[in-house]
């Protein structure tokens, strides 16, 4: 059954392969390759100190076994699941089994298994025996976390539907994105502190090894010194380990509830009061918090930018750097907006409810309102609590200027995108287990990130010049110029939202509930289409390397005077070389990006211009 359901696999990943799938396929094989090769790279360096090696390389498998934990939650699911073979008269633990085989099938199962090869170059540098040992516990280790993977993606999905589960899958996603982003601040902390002279302290080294995917280390160690009762236990421990996940993955496989994410009532709660807002508005605010509550995907996207914020804040903490601590309040209010920006498609076709009652005005403005009361309310504490924090006094202005600027811009912004913008997703009550099995927002998330920094420069121009000139008033008139440049973008957009979803708000509810647009694609359309997704895909993705870390963050430091290299390629060179090259980093950065929203736009547009019978008359279908 192996052999069957392997060949199915691969398959469905070849005829899957397309468009802006197979861009960040390719990306991601990349990245994998790379920190496979720094692993392996890593076991073969010379240290001062011989035994914190192997609790750095311990600690480099417990980040690719999270990579196998997370990585599913994150969106990257089995291409086979179980519930595929629910009506299939196979024995559960056969059909684990067969399952188990495909899932050694793929890009991120070969590279892990290179990444892995770091255990036998390490075993070899203590002996011929050591080396040997270390090649069946290399592939047993594989087997770990492939198993490991599968089981928790099969437990996730029994709790996924909570917002517990959503709120788990918010936090999981955000420490990816800031570990993704920011990591390369705990390489510097390790780098330039004397760990590497003195090593690690001794509850960090058993907390280390104690981990199960850290017992091939252990053994190979323990082999090395001659210890071959541990160097025993340790793979047998792995093991049994491995025979325990697949009788729970067979169990699990066995159980005939399989969850989907949908929006829970509150039956016997309060209502939830829309603040002072009355008649249709005041009800949509209503409707729009309850949402906001008890819809899991809401809890994600509400969870996802209070957590990136907190890990981007507190990263630089491990080198003791307070910098980056009273943007916190900020950051929330900037991540708001690229999370919630398809806010729409999350209510799928529930917009025909709006489009019948026309109370289109009423519904952006009470989404608007809405996401003022879940966001600010976080953006302002955190704010007040970190700045008092960090000690840093003068950047109050900052941050009371651009608070309210970037929290009324994105109250237009959100609403905006999720009308020009909008990506259909499925229904509520269609979602997969997995939460983030959802529309494909990675482009318009990467726009809005940038474009959410343009309504606090007025007031940040403003907080400048006054510190510049040694004039504390105008540096505060800067606060009352970001909430009235909040005001005035969250007013035009949502104003613009308003007349896009009167006019084609029939077009939006086609889309939503076919996938596809409103008009028919000419010959020859969907092979450019194709070609278009693969290259916007490498544009989104090559664009935001190019852009922040070879760019903006090396010529930041240059020009701060920060002798820090790690993977920034600038730092490599002499300033007066160093500057040209991450200006040219950003300059190209920003020319990816703009790539890639072109590529979009001609997509959209070259889908032809002959329109669908069915366009205009999706309410009456309804």
């Amino acid at each position: 059954m192996a052999g069957v359901l392997i060949r199915m696999k691969l398959s469905i990943i070849k005829n899957s392969m397309t468009g802006g799938r197979a861009a960040w396929m390719l990306v991601g094989a990349v990245f994998g390759l790379l920190f496979a090769a720094a692993t392996i790279w890593l076991s073969l360096v010379d240290l001062p100190n011989a035994d914190v090696l192997g609790d750095l390389l311990a600690g480099v498998f417990l980040m690719w076994t999270l990579g196998w934990l997370i990585g599913p939650l994150w969106g990257g699911s089995a291409v086979l699941r179980a519930d595929h073979f629910a009506l299939l008269p196979v024995p559960r633990r056969r059909l684990a089994v067969g399952l188990l085989g495909a899932a050694f099938v793929g890009i991120t199962t070969a590279v892990t298994a290179l990444g892995f090869l770091a255990l036998i170059t390490y075993g070899a540098r203590q002996g011929l025996v050591p080396a040997l040992l270390a090649v069946p516990i290399a592939a047993l280790q594989l087997v770990f976390v492939v198993l490991l993977s599968r089981v928790v993606y099969a437990l996730f999905g029994v709790v996924a539907a909570s917002r517990l589960g959503a709120a788990i899958t918010g936090v999981l996603f955000a420490a990816m994105l800031v570990l993704t982003q920011s990591g390369w601040m705990i390489v510097v902390a390790v780098m330039y502190s004397d760990i590497l002279q003195t090593g690690f302290s001794h509850t960090t080294t058993v907390t280390l090894r104690s981990i199960p995917s850290s017992w091939g280390v252990v053994a190979v160690d323990a082999a090395g010194r001659g210890d071959w009762p541990l160097a025993l236990a340790a793979p047998a421990g792995l093991a049994v380990l491995c025979v325990l996940l697949l009788l729970v993955w067979s169990v699990e496989l066995g159980n005939p509830r399989r969850a989907r994410v949908t929006i829970r009532g509150s039956a016997g709660r309060a209502p939830v009061s829309g603040g002072p807002l009355g008649g249709t508005t005041g009800a949509v605010v209503r409707k729009e918090l309850r949402t906001w509550w008890r819809d899991p995907l809401r809890t994600t996207t509400a969870v996802v930018p209070i957590v990136w914020a907190l890990g981007t804040v507190l990263l630089p903490l491990t080198f003791d750097a307070r910098l980056l601590l009273p943007w916190a309040g900020p950051a929330v209010a900037l991540f708001a907006i690229t999370s919630a920006c398809n806010l729409y498609s999350q209510d799928g076709t529930a917009l025909w409810q709006t489009m019948t009652t026309g109370t289109q005005r009423a519904d952006v403005r009470g989404r608007q309102v809405a996401y003022l009361i879940v966001f600010a309310p976080a953006a302002i504490a955190l704010s007040i609590g970190f700045v008092w924090w960090s000690g840093m006094t003068w950047t109050w202005p900052w941050v009371a200027a651009a608070v309210p600027a970037l929290l009324g811009g994105g109250a237009g912004l959100i609403v905006y995108s999720s009308v020009f913008g909008m990506v259909p997703g499925p229904d509520a009550h269609k979602r997969p287990s997995n939460p983030l099995e959802r529309a494909d927002t990675t482009g318009q998330s990467n726009v809005l990130f940038w474009v959410g920094l343009l309504p606090p420069a007025p007031a940040l121009a403003l907080v400048y010049l006054g510190t510049r000139f040694d004039q504390p008033w105008l540096s505060w008139a800067g606060v009352p110029v970001g909430v009235l440049t909040g005001v005035v973008v969250a007013w035009v957009l949502g104003g613009a939202a308003v007349r896009k979803l009167s006019a084609d708000g029939s077009d939006l509810l086609h889309t939503m509930r076919t996938g596809r647009p409103t008009v028919v694609r000419r010959a020859g359309d969907a092979e450019a289409a194709k070609k278009g997704g693969t290259m916007e895909g490498l544009s989104w993705g090559l664009g935001s390397i190019l852009l922040i870390p070879q760019g903006i963050i090396p010529l930041v430091f240059i020009l701060s005077d920060i002798d820090v290299k790690s993977w920034f390629l600038a730092m490599y060179v002499r300033p007066l070389y160093g500057v040209p090259i991450a200006v040219v980093s950003i300059l190209a950065g920003v020319a990816l990006y703009a790539r890639a929203i072109m590529t979009k736009v001609n997509n959209r547009a070259g889908r032809g211009a002959a329109p669908s019978a069915t366009q205009g008359r999706e309410l009456e279908s309804v």
